[in-house]
């Protein structure tokens, strides 16, 4: 007997998103594969975005839930981690407010996680995510491929590598039940950068990333966002980093905050080879040595020469 089709829900959080949260939620009502539902949440909106959203759920009831929290975040990554754990689905998908999916994607983020899960196990936390197109507000292409813009490694995920660069983006992802779970025991999220960090860094030490090499929505940039894709190796990248350099030595602190995190949230998992680069990485200065030993983990000349002089 064919076992029964799994329902993915997606989750949508939200702030101030009015100018573009309608083109995020027609196009995921577009989506050819019918086996989704929505579950959408705002933070405390003062531009109408909660009135979006009603409106929306209030004319698709079979395909939109809105969420009351009962509080404020005050940030998407506490919001998100708050609907993952919320979640009773085997199979989620993150959706940002200001983007647009392409008709496909649940579809093929579907066909991915039944591979994986077949390969893997239904157990294995699991991440599946794809690339994207990034665009200015209008949804006018900057380039073909983010992770190529940004210059993101896809070839293999090693969390080590993971914590010391993110590859994955919130709204391109999906994630399995256990890889939430296992998340969600991290013991201090106020020093995770970002809830997609760090589901990503638990995947690939703990199960399994799968990634899909085609651009299945967009990735708008506009001036309200809270993360922006980077150019990263042009002169114009160069320049602002080389002008920001505390700005760079306090990213670096962060993911340090973050790492310290991993290694006192899953100590119990963690071998001594884990334990030895995270000792040496949550250092105040891990100085040039640790960079040289693993800087086949760091991808970019940039990056790495960056890690060295401020890390």
């Amino acid at each position: 007997m064919e076992a029964a089709r799994k329902t993915i829900e997606i989750l949508m959080a939200t702030y101030n998103g009015a100018a573009f949260v309608r083109e995020q939620l027609d196009s995921i009502l577009a989506q050819t594969d019918g086996g989704w539902h929505l579950t959408v949440s705002d933070d405390g909106s003062a531009d109408g975005t909660g009135e979006i959203l009603r409106e929306y759920a209030e004319k698709n009831p079979e395909r939109i839930a809105l969420h009351e929290a009962g509080r404020r975040f005050g940030n998407a990554r506490d919001h998100f981690f708050h609907l993952t754990e919320q979640c009773v689905a085997e199979w989620m998908m993150l959706s940002d407010q200001d983007d647009t999916w392409a008709p496909e994607k649940t579809a093929k983020f579907r066909q991915a996680m039944d591979r994986a899960e077949t390969d893997f196990g239904a157990e294995t936390p699991l991440l599946v995510f794809c690339d994207q197109t990034p665009t200015d507000g209008q949804l006018r292409p900057l380039a073909d491929s983010l992770m190529r813009y940004q210059k993101q490694y896809t070839g293999s995920f090693d969390y080590r590598s993971l914590l010391m660069q993110n590859v994955v983006t919130g709204g391109a992802m999906a994630v399995n039940r256990p890889l939430a779970k296992l998340a969600a025991e991290c013991r201090d999220r106020s020093r995770v950068v970002m809830h997609d960090w760090w589901m990503a860094a638990v995947a690939a030490r703990f199960g399994r990333i799968i990634y899909l090499d085609e651009p299945l929505g967009t990735y708008r940039q506009h001036r309200e966002n809270a993360v922006g894709a980077k150019h990263v190796g042009s002169a114009a990248y160069t320049k602002d980093r080389l002008g920001k350099l505390e700005e760079v030595r306090e990213t670096i602190r962060n993911k340090k905050k973050q790492a310290a995190v991993f290694r006192d949230t899953y100590a119990g998992r963690l071998t001594g080879r884990d334990v030895d680069f995270l000792d040496g990485f949550t250092k105040e200065r891990s100085g040039p040595g640790f960079y040289i030993r693993y800087g086949k983990l760091i991808h970019g000349a940039e990056r790495k020469a960056g890690m060295m002089l401020l890390g």
